[in-house]
């Protein structure tokens, strides 16, 4: 596994392109996209600051000019909420829809927990973000029962470098370009550290449900928040390995200037219907500012 700590130092390999424009790039250059990202994987971590297409010197984290995000399309149409996106490689994502929206909208990415199937967490998240973006799903590794663990932190960044060029030629302008939210429940929390760690910038906003802290130590967060790290919303359910230090690291991502929730709820247990509840109420803050939510 690539450790939290291996990944913070890391710096941009020059030559190889950002998960920003693989996104850009169309179904036609698939095979090209497959072959940059086992290059990068083999030189080492990418910088991902320019993802979805963000080359401008607008501030970090922001979100793309009104005139691109309020450009009317037709209305995203499709037979239901949560598609299928076959991503070459690694197998079927889930994708949860914004049906009729008829302007580009933000992603939420989300890694799940180490027994889980991709839909669920989808749901979740579809509600909780009031079905205003696309939600994407990874899959993850097959396991017996059915149900999907978790790889590597290398393996789950690459195959969400996989899965967001085939979004985007999925779903062309409806896909906007901008950061996204990085959410992760369970074992899923550490692997989503090491992205938001490597890509500040892109991974502006996280979602971190019931999964250990102790990678999220001070000099960690003094890192995030100086690279581009705007707002980290923590939920802590009573049984979760972050309920006993999930103050500790609140004040540390505030001393370091980051805007930070702590949900601390009397019942539930990962991504459960109340956990979900708790987590819609919290949205309008975590994307607060961003004219794609809307």
């Amino acid at each position: 596994m690539l450790s939290t700590a291996a990944t913070i130092g890391s710096t941009a390999v020059p030559g190889v392109g950002s998960l920003g424009e693989l996104a850009e790039s169309s179904a036609a250059s698939s095979r090209k996209v497959r072959a940059g990202v086992f290059l990068a994987l083999s030189v080492g971590p990418l910088c991902l600051a320019l993802a979805l297409g963000c080359r401008s010197s607008r501030k970090s984290g922001s979100a793309p000019s009104a005139s691109a995000s309020t450009q009317v399309l037709s209305p995203l149409a499709a037979s239901s909420w949560l598609a299928v996106l076959d991503v070459p490689g690694f197998g079927e994502a889930r994708v949860a829809l914004p049906l009729g929206a008829r302007s580009a909208r933000p992603i939420v990415a989300v890694i799940h927990g180490d027994d889980d199937r991709p839909e669920w967490p989808c749901g979740s998240y579809h509600h909780a973000g009031n079905a205003g973006s696309f939600v994407l799903c990874l899959r993850g590794v097959p396991r017996d029962n059915g149900r999907f663990g978790l790889a590597d932190t290398a393996t789950t960044r690459a195959e969400l470098r996989a899965a967001l060029p085939r979004l985007k030629a999925r779903y062309g302008d409806h896909v906007s370009k901008g950061s996204i939210v990085l959410a992760a429940t369970g074992p899923g929390v550490e692997r989503a550290l090491g992205l938001a760690l490597e890509e500040p910038k892109f991974f502006a906003s996280l979602v971190l449900v019931d999964g250990s802290l102790e990678s999220f130590t001070s000099g960690v967060i003094q890192r995030y928040a100086q690279a581009g790290g705007k707002r980290v919303l923590l939920v802590c359910t009573p049984d979760s390995p972050c309920r006993a230090d999930g103050v500790d690291r609140m004040l540390a991502l505030k001393r370091a200037g980051l805007d930070v929730h702590l949900l601390s709820p009397p019942r539930g247990f990962g991504l459960d219907g109340e956990t979900t509840a708790t987590i819609r109420a919290e949205w309008a803050w975590l994307v607060g500012g961003d004219a794609r939510w809307r």
